[in-house]
């Protein structure tokens, strides 16, 4: 996602800067324990938001760098947890402590920015919260009694405020002995997970996982690295002989478990093999398919004709405490069958009933039932089982066996019902805690017994709640004024800029306060994971600079040409104006590009004040290498030399020579200036090799900044005009056009374009790159998108894909964001030209689905046959069968079919049949998982069947992963959730799914605290502006583009709206990567997605139909107001159109230039009066038109001539 790297590096800047060294304290008895000696024994769970876990250290951090002694303020420790908020670390206590002590703090660093609260939990009752610490607190004593008690819980918390720096301690943590015998697990209380699992086998000389990295292909031996063991008639399992005569027989689990102990039981009358060299593992890494089989710690017992291994009790490798997938026996045999297996969890079992009821009308049909981690308890006749039916006519009370409520929720027990209309699934905890659950869209109601409520009863409760949607269908659109007012925060206007000439590799970086940072050499345009390091910098040294006065603005409102404005503390001002100006002459294969791009810095000093007064400033030259930097009087100025080139030089014509004063690489200048006087200065930067023995020419700095004006006026002129009403988001949008181009690179070699995803890093990745892409060649720069896309072509690898370093993932995103450019633009001869090469990825993707279909499985069972193997879509490294990477691979094989058979390519109808049979596969896998996924709640306290991200993920990401990816897993449902199967053309918009996804992304993602900003319960005080975008990385998220393909006005207005000022910077108009100025800068894969959505609210295709004016706001439409529209291209032509409102008149005029490429057969004119009033009658060419949905405010027009004039009368 290039969501989260540059956090991270904050947070290592804080972990790397402990203080080091460490004492301690001994223990005060033998009845003590510190928690640290039994972590392998008694901690069962653990997750944290970074790093690792330190067990007498503090955390761990994750880049391999050691972690450093525990410290909280001036106090040491030998002995502790070092975590990192937020944590939970479970202790199984098993009845056998008094109590708990600890000294809890934040770990001393040298940057004291951490927040945090700890809290502590005994069989879930909270007995201690700190309260909020910071590293100034003093170290909090924790001491809690826990006599009897089965589960200690430690809790750290981030305080709200984000996970910078929140490294925790929990110091000296000691158990208490009791003296009370150990209570033990009753047998009955005890859950057996294994009916859960499937039974299977692998190779038992086999450690590893799969042989792919993220970005390689994936072996087809590796998808299923373990093979089903079916159960016979008779109900055994035969266990496989591997090589060496090695038995081995396991089970996997979709989710990780926490296992307490695992058994074989051996059929009766067979005698059980011998119990020597019995292995068991336990698989640990970071998925299904990345890790490795371990020998796990622990006791072996044999009884009769029983096995049974119980994990830890010793120091060895129990089961992690994050879990296990999958389990395995490995012992040396004959062919010998076993009767069952046992896998006992840490979780445990109570006995609860509930009542369930379902709406009138579905007397005939009778629904099945399935416990997910839980049973139906044997009654009467009836055995203990798994599945039960119930007819719905009536109503049912049903006893469950289900797991007591744990922070882990892969144990979770989850009833999965299956009616004639559907299926979903509920969990019983949601039922017991939440007062009940109502799946309105299938009409049932389950509450729990003791509390039964009638359905008559819930429904009645809900009649004041309302979902989010609702509520902003109802309301007025959302102002671009509003949005900015409640969700911008001015922090985000912080940052440098990046100069260039338009996809240049000649890169300068003009810093707020003053620094230049440049290179002396073209920037190399292919790093991918790489960044730009520039080598050199020009540092403005002001005198008594007053940093809270500083104003920064761009020239002209959007050109590239930033403007900073300091004030001194005696009043002297100092603007600098920086540019990149075109000198010399066009490069032959980059004509953007010219021979002597010139960084000119120009410095007005200025004197405003009544009196006489000395300015003082400087400028200091260094650079990263280790080379000699000098300054030296040269041509009426001064340059600065670095053996035989001239790198940077300085004049100002109007100071005398006396006021230079030059050591080294650094000159300082002090000039007296008189009320009302003015000096001027100029840097200059050459973009080229300028040789020391040249003489500096001539620099007339006002014919090179309009030169410089003319040069980018030239560059959007090629591009779609957009003229509305408001002021700065129409400069927003030329500056982000520029932006684009500002961060992009050219292969000099031929002349294809690098559209790097910002400005300053990651390169032109295959995936991020194409929403750049995309939302150029959306806003007419066809050039820049057919560049780009030349530049990822030429990149196929011989396999048959496109990677440059990130994601396979891009392949799709790639292909799809092809046939779109093809779509809007129609070169047919380009498309030609490369037909057999896109064909041959195509060709790819169809051959990695046909990996996953194995014909001796049963695909009710391997619900992933058919899909793309598993893998990544952003930086969280788990491999996974991910619903958006799906999404996008299959856009990608189905529209390439598409625009080659507009060309007559005989690979057309093959590609778009593998395009239709993969889509398929995805439908059924969502509908598997959906099926099986707990329901969510939204607003209006209605339950909706759940939206799953990935294949055999029952729940939230942030539940079944929790802390992964520097607890950043939960995002993943969201950036990166189901709903890209919308825009991918997986699931149809108008389907009830979409609308199960919208709710719940409205009413609890959008809604949930972000990364860097926005907590939850902010954003749910103010839902309406700090709702409709997503809270880590808005324009991974398309949520805009979902709200157009179902034509939701309000929605779709109120989203684009709300998002931009999160990431905008105010004074350079750039987006950052996320919230809070967190990592890159002018992160131009937002930008691409914010243009793209840009040319949405003006024009949209649809099919065989074109949109016009699909989402502009009614707010832009008051009297006298305009809308107007220019060459932007459809699938069936430019378009350009006029919007004019005289509402004072009852009328809105529109004036339509139609495309003539192509017919569409409809254009859609959508005209919303500023006051919501209907329209009452609409002339076309000056005839009445009748033609027209005064409800969904559009006008349907037949485009017979080539200029249409619309009038809608109100």
């Amino acid at each position: 996602m290039r969501i989260f790297h540059p956090l991270l590096r904050l947070l290592y800047s804080c972990a790397i800067l402990f203080t080091s060294a460490c004492g301690g304290e001994a223990l005060a008895n033998e009845a003590e324990v510190f928690l640290s000696d039994v972590f392998n024994e008694r901690v069962f769970y653990h997750y944290q938001g970074w790093g690792g876990i330190g067990i007498n250290q503090a955390v761990v951090p994750p880049d391999g760098r050691a972690a450093t002694p525990l410290q909280i303020g001036e106090q040491k420790y030998d002995k502790g947890l070092g975590t990192h908020a937020p944590s939970e670390i479970l202790v199984d206590l098993a009845g056998e402590f008094a109590s708990f002590r600890a000294d809890a703090g934040l770990q001393a660093q040298a940057i004291p920015e951490g927040s945090i609260v700890f809290q502590v939990f005994v069989d879930d009752r909270k007995v201690f919260d700190s309260g909020i610490l910071n590293s100034r607190d003093p170290i909090k004593k924790v001491e809690v009694p826990l006599e009897g008690a089965d589960i200690l819980r430690l809790v750290v918390t981030d305080s709200g405020d984000g996970i910078t720096c929140d490294c925790a301690n929990w110091a000296n943590a000691c158990l208490v002995l009791s003296g009370t015998p150990r209570k033990g697990d009753p047998s009955s209380s005890q859950m057996d997970i294994a009916p859960f699992a499937h039974v299977v086998t692998s190779a038992a000389d086999r450690n590893e996982g799969t042989r792919s990295n993220r970005v390689q292909e994936f072996h087809p031996d590796d998808i299923y690295l373990e093979q089903p063991v079916p159960r016979q008639t008779d109900g055994t399992y035969e266990v496989p002989i591997w090589t060496e005569n090695r038995a081995c027989i396991g089970l996997t689990w979709a989710e990780r478990r926490f296992l307490r102990e695992v058994g074989l039981v051996f059929p009766e009358g067979q005698t059980p093999p011998k119990a020597d060299n019995v292995t068991v593992q336990y698989w640990t890494g970071e998925s299904h398919w990345q890790g490795k089989w371990v020998d796990a710690d622990g006791k072996f017992t044999q009884d009769g004709n029983q096995w049974t291994f119980r994990f830890g009790g010793g120091q060895g490798a129990s089961i992690p405490s994050s879990g296990t997938e999958k389990i395995r026996w490995i012992w040396p045999s004959k062919p010998i069958r076993v009767q069952a297996l046992t896998a006992i969890s840490r979780s445990r079992n109570e006995k609860q009933a509930i009542t369930l009821e379902s709406e009138p009308g579905y007397d005939e049909e009778v629904a099945t039932i399935e416990a997910y981690n839980g049973h139906f308890p044997a009654q009467g006749d009836q055995e203990k089982g798994f599945k039960t039916s119930w007819d719905l006519s009536q109503p049912k009370t049903l006893d469950v066996v289900c797991t007591s409520a744990m922070p882990w929720k892969t144990d979770r027990t989850v009833l999965n019902f299956s009616t004639p209309r559907g299926a979903f699934a509920v969990s019983m905890e949601d039922i017991l805690n939440k007062g009940g659950v109502y799946v309105q869209d299938f009409g049932i109601l389950a509450s729990p017994a003791k509390k039964a409520v009638s359905l008559k009863e819930y429904k009645k409760s809900l009649d004041s709640r309302k979902k989010v949607l609702d509520q902003v269908r109802e309301m007025p659109d959302q102002t671009f004024e509003a949005a900015f007012k409640a969700v911008h925060n001015p922090i985000q206007n912080l940052g440098p800029m990046m100069l260039s000439l338009a996809c240049d590799n000649w890169k300068f970086a003009a810093h707020r306060e003053g620094m230049i940072e440049f290179d002396i050499a073209p920037d190399d345009p292919h790093q991918s994971w790489g960044s730009w390091q520039p080598k050199y910098r020009m540092h403005l040294v002001v005198e008594n600079r007053d940093d809270t006065k500083t104003k920064r603005f761009l020239e002209g409102e959007w050109l590239p040409i930033p403007v900073t404005v300091q004030t001194c503390d005696n009043g002297i001002t100092i603007a600098h104006k920086t540019f990149v100006a075109p000198l010399g002459e066009p490069l032959e294969l980059s004509p953007w590009s010219y021979t002597k791009p010139l960084c000119l810095a120009l410095y007005t000093v200025e004197n405003p004040t009544s009196g006489d007064l000395a300015f003082k400033m400087g400028y200091e030259f260094s650079s990263t290498q280790a080379v000699e930097l000098k300054l030296e009087k040269k041509d009426g100025g001064i340059a600065l030399i670095q053996g035989s080139r001239v790198i940077a030089f300085l004049r100002a014509a109007t100071i005398p020579d006396s006021a230079f004063t030059i050591s080294g690489a650094r000159v300082d200048i002090s000039h007296p200036l008189a009320s009302g006087q003015k000096v001027e200065l100029l840097a200059a930067i050459p973009g080229w090799e300028f040789s020391a023995q040249e003489s500096i020419p001539a620099i007339h700095t006002d014919e090179m900044e309009q030169a410089t004006r003319k040069y980018w006026e030239e560059r959007l002129s090629e591009s779609t005009q957009i003229d509305i009403p408001d002021p700065l988001l129409s400069n927003i949008i030329r500056a982000s056009q520029v932006h684009c181009m500002l961060a992009a690179r050219r292969d000099p070699t031929d002349g294809t374009i690098a559209a790097w995803i910002a400005s300053d890093r990651y390169g032109p990745l295959e995936s991020e790159a194409h929403s750049i892409v995309l939302g150029m060649s959306r806003l007419g720069h066809e050039k820049f998108a057919q560049g780009s896309l030349d530049y990822f072509i030429k990149k196929y690898n011989p396999q048959g894909f496109l990677t440059t370093g990130y994601t396979l993932m891009g392949t799709g995103w790639h292909l799809w964001t092809l046939a779109e450019h093809f779509d809007l633009w129609r070169r047919d001869d380009w498309l030609r030209k490369n037909a057999s090469e896109i064909t041959r990825v195509c060709r790819w993707i169809a051959e990695q689905t046909r990996k996953t279909r194995r014909p001796e499985l049963d695909p009710a069972e391997f619900p992933e046959m058919g899909l793309f193997p598993p893998g990544v879509a952003a930086d969280w490294n788990r491999f996974a069968y991910r619903f958006a990477l799906q999404g996008h691979f299959s856009a990608g094989l189905t529209n390439v079919g598409r625009i080659l058979a507009a060309i007559g390519d005989p690979n057309a109808a093959s590609l778009q049949q593998e395009g239709e049979n993969f889509r398929q596969s995805i439908l059924k896998a969502y509908q598997w998982s959906i099926a099986r996924t707990p329901a969510v709640q939204l607003k209006d306290g209605v339950f909706v069947p759940a939206s799953p991200s990935i294949l055999y993920c029952f729940g939230p990401t942030g539940d079944i992963f929790p802390g992964e990816d520097g607890n950043r897993s939960w995002c993943y449902d969201v950036e990166l959730g189901s709903h890209h199967l919308v825009p991918t053309g997986v699931i149809d918009p108008g389907s009830p799914e979409v609308d199960w996804m919208i709710h719940h992304l409205e009413d609890n993602q959008f809604l949930a605290s972000g990364m860097g900003d926005y907590p939850g319960e902010k954003s749910q005080a103010d839902w309406f502006n700090l709702g409709g975008f997503s809270k880590v990385q808005p324009y991974y998220t398309r949520i805009a583009d979902v709200y157009a393909l179902r034509d939701e006005v309000k929605p779709f207005i109120r989203s684009y709206f709300n998002a931009i000022p999160s990431l905008v910077s105010l004074e350079n108009l750039s987006f950052w990567e996320h919230f809070h100025n967190i990592a890159a800068w002018n992160k131009t894969h937002e930008t691409g997605w914010f243009l793209s959505q840009t040319r949405t609210v003006f024009v949209k295709d649809d099919g065989n139909e074109l949109w016009l004016a699909p989402f502009v706001t009614s707010n832009w439409l008051d009297d006298g107001e305009k809308v107007a529209i220019k060459n932007a291209p459809t699938h069936f032509g430019t378009v350009s159109y006029t919007l004019t409102s005289s509402i004072r008149n009852g009328k809105i005029q529109a004036e339509i230039e139609c495309p003539s490429r192509s017919r569409p057969e409809i254009i859609n004119l959508r005209l919303r009066h500023p006051e919501g009033l209907p329209m009452k009658s609409v002339l076309v060419n000056g005839e009445q038109h009748k033609d027209f949905d005064a409800t969904r405010e559009i006008i349907r027009l037949a485009p017979g001539s080539k200029t249409l004039l619309v009038e809608a009368h109100y």
